[in-house]
């Protein structure tokens, strides 16, 4: 199986857990988007690798014409059931580097915890196909912050029970290889932070969603839990804990 095949699977059994317990985005980030691309009623945009739907569940506010393009089957199947009420949005079954989209048809491209997943020259010729002439994409991570107590620890967490160490050290890292990915001169960065709160079955739910920790089925998942419990108890106030994001936005001509 090559790369590209390994990367749609990667969220195979996970579909579930990534739909309810991911961290949505911040309402800022939505603004400064839509607010920053002069987008209107005509306007298209191509989320590529849409996942369930969290950020597309969002973008269909915006009564522009959105297309959600996702390969992973489970993952999609979760979108339609979300979507498919609404009239200004369709699903597709694609990839970033093949959309099947018409040339010069797209307003703005978003790529919400995805862009890591493309292959990043044929997607950035895809891009570049499907935009017009003065159209954006927007990159889009939520990064956990690292800076409560809790915070440190679930890190360290993380890297003894993951089941791929080099995915978990890449989040660090990610955005800084962007550069030449888009026009020169274009780029433009922007923070924003974004706060979330848990239960434990949240909290677990949320891990399960990585594809670097152990799936439901694994057998480090007992122990994973135990320590996670643990963990949980050492730190959350009325059985809820705080887990915060840094949501780095990437956007630009192409």
């Amino acid at each position: 199986m090559d790369q590209k095949y390994r990367n749609i699977d990667r969220f195979n059994l996970r579909a579930d857990n990534y739909d309810k317990y991911r961290p949505g985005y911040p309402q800022a980030l939505l603004r400064f988007i839509y607010e920053h691309n002069s987008l209107h009623k005509q306007s298209v945009i191509a989320e590529l690798g849409a996942g369930t739907g969290i950020l597309t569940e969002e973008l269909v506010k915006w009564a522009c014409t959105i297309i959600a393009i996702e390969p992973n089957d489970e993952m999609r199947e979760k979108a339609i059931e979300t979507l498919q009420k609404f009239k200004n949005c369709s699903i597709k079954n694609s990839t970033a580097e093949a959309t099947g989209l018409a040339d010069h048809s797209v307003d703005l491209i978003v790529c919400a915890q995805s862009f890591h997943w493309f292959d990043t020259e044929k997607a950035k010729r895809e891009f570049g196909r499907i935009l017009k002439k003065q159209g954006k994409a927007a990159i889009i991570w939520n990064i956990r912050s690292a800076e409560t107590a809790f915070e440190k620890e679930y890190e360290e967490f993380i890297l003894e029970f993951s089941i791929d160490y080099q995915e978990v050290k890449k989040r660090e890292s990610r955005g800084n290889n962007l550069a030449n990915f888009f026009r020169p001169n274009s780029l433009e960065k922007h923070l924003f932070v974004y706060d979330t709160y848990l239960t434990f079955d949240q909290l677990v739910g949320r891990t399960l969603s990585y594809s670097y920790m152990p799936n439901e089925d694994h057998e480090k998942t007992p122990e994973m839990k135990a320590r996670l419990q643990t963990l949980f108890d050492k730190y959350s106030t009325n059985e809820i804990i705080s887990l915060s994001y840094k949501t780095k936005l990437f956007m630009g001509l192409l």
